[in-house]
């Protein structure tokens, strides 16, 4: 469409000075469509600069996403670290879930799936990326096996040389 408009621009000019006779109209022109090329250049250098960059996912959509995460947040579920952003035309929604301790790892992977269903229900064609991660306990340190730590336990840690 630039070249379409140049190019009439040009003709334009032509037609109006050979018939007006005024010679300074073919440079103000020539100005004009000058200028219409570099605004052209510079949005099109925009748009693709901005299609290489990553941005974060626009309001609307953020709040589809927090609107999914809502029913979770009132069953006492919570969530950190929500990334969002979009490259192109893909969009893609990264967070931390974060669930009671005491849950088994098969619980958790089908609340985070429920949850990437919601999301990305609230997001179409959007990449959902979670990550499961026990709250801490208040009831006090854990060992790996998951046994709670305490003044007898240490003292058969003790005895056993541990």
């Amino acid at each position: 469409m630039t070249d379409v408009v140049t190019s009439a621009g040009v003709v334009i000019g032509v037609l109006a000075v050979a018939i007006s006779g005024w010679h300074p109209l073919d440079p103000i022109v020539a100005i004009a469509v000058a200028l219409n090329i570099v605004f052209t250049g510079v949005r099109l250098i925009r748009r693709s600069g901005a299609g290489l960059m990553d941005r974060s996912l626009p309001p609307e959509e953020l709040a589809g996403v927090e609107a999914a995460l809502a029913p979770y947040r009132a069953d006492g579920i919570t969530f950190e670290a929500l990334q969002t952003r979009r490259a192109g035309r893909r969009s893609f929604v990264s967070l931390k879930v974060i669930v009671p301790s005491r849950w088994t790892v098969a619980r958790g992977h089908v609340l985070l799936e429920q949850i990437e269903r919601d999301v990305e229900a609230a997001v179409p064609h959007a990449s959902v990326t979670t990550h499961l991660e026990p709250a801490p306990d208040s009831g006090g340190p854990e060992t790996p096996s998951g046994r709670p730590t305490g003044p007898r336990r240490r003292r058969r840690n003790r005895l056993l040389g541990r």
